[in-house]
């Protein structure tokens, strides 16, 4: 065979290949078509997973929040209810103190509830409870002006009830005399 007849049967051949290379051709562009369809499906479920995922965290979050909420709530109804124990106990320590003898001071009975006074006070302290000072200026957002005096105005003269915070919220204001100016 001379170079003519191979130059003939190479492109005879390359003929004969055209449908064969259209066909790849259409094959390789349908999967090109189908990949790109499925990398935007799996771009589409990466973002709803992402999403999913958020959410899950967000409810997550809340629902700790929430048992959060209802356990601060709960403390703060028994607290509320044991700070008129410790009332009492305070005022009984702070009457019997000066009217009480030395030796009566002494005695256990009058030890055991300042103590119970104490052991109270330290076990409502850790639970986040801090009585509100009532030594300065009036305000309305921590006091409770129960009467008024002649006196500097606005200034805290005498506590009636003492007050408390319950991390860092008012629980119970303090109930206070007030101030006023005197009138002309």
């Amino acid at each position: 065979m001379g170079k003519k007849q191979d130059d003939d049967a190479i492109k005879g051949k390359r003929a004969d290949d055209i449908p064969d290379l259209i066909q790849v051709m259409e094959d390789l562009t349908q999967t090109r078509d189908e990949l790109e369809k499925v990398k935007s499906e799996q771009l589409l479920l990466d973002n709803q997973l992402k999403r999913a995922v958020a959410d899950y965290q967000n409810l997550e979050k809340r629902v700790a929040e929430g048992r959060s909420e209802l356990t601060n709530w709960a403390t703060t109804g028994l607290i509320k209810k044991l700070l008129t124990v410790l009332d009492h106990f305070e005022k009984v320590v702070d009457l019997g103190r000066p009217v009480l003898s030395e030796e009566d001071k002494s005695k256990e009975w009058f030890r055991g509830v300042e103590l119970a006074t104490q052991q109270l006070q330290q076990v409502l302290k850790d639970e986040g409870l801090e009585e509100i000072a009532a030594d300065g200026q009036f305000d309305p957002t921590l006091h409770e002006a129960v009467d008024t005096r002649e006196g500097e105005h606005d200034r805290i003269l005498e506590v009636v009830e003492k007050g408390y915070n319950l991390n860092g919220k008012v629980l119970k204001p303090a109930k206070v005399v007030v101030g006023k100016k005197r009138d002309n």
